[in-house]
C-alpha cells in the first residue's frame, strides 16, 4: 500500500482495493493519486492559512481536487 495515496482511499474508501492493485499495476493511476495527495494537502494548508492569497489557492486546489477525482473516476469505472 502507497502512503501517498491516503486521501484518495479516504475518498472511495468502497474501492480500496482496487486502487492498491492499480497503484501496483499503473504508473499513470499511481501519479494521478499522487497529484491528489498532494492537492488535498495544500488545500488543507490554504484553509489554514491567513495569507492575502488563501481564499485564491483553496479555489484552485478546490478546482484541480474536482478535477483530478473525475479522472481518477474514469479510470475506476473502466475497471
Amino acid at each position: 500500500m502507497n502512503d501517498k495515496a491516503h486521501h484518495i482511499r479516504e475518498r472511495f474508501p468502497n474501492k480500496s482495493h482496487i486502487i492498491d492493485l492499480l497503484i501496483l499495476e499503473d504508473a499513470e493511476f499511481l501519479a494521478l493519486c499522487e497529484d491528489y495527495d498532494a492537492c488535498v494537502d495544500a488545500l488543507h494548508y490554504w484553509a489554514k492559512s491567513k495569507a492575502s492569497e488563501a481564499e485564491t489557492r483553496v479555489n484552485e486546489y478546490r478546482t484541480l481536487i474536482e478535477e483530478l477525482e473525475e479522472e481518477i473516476t474514469q479510470v475506476l469505472a473502466a475497471v
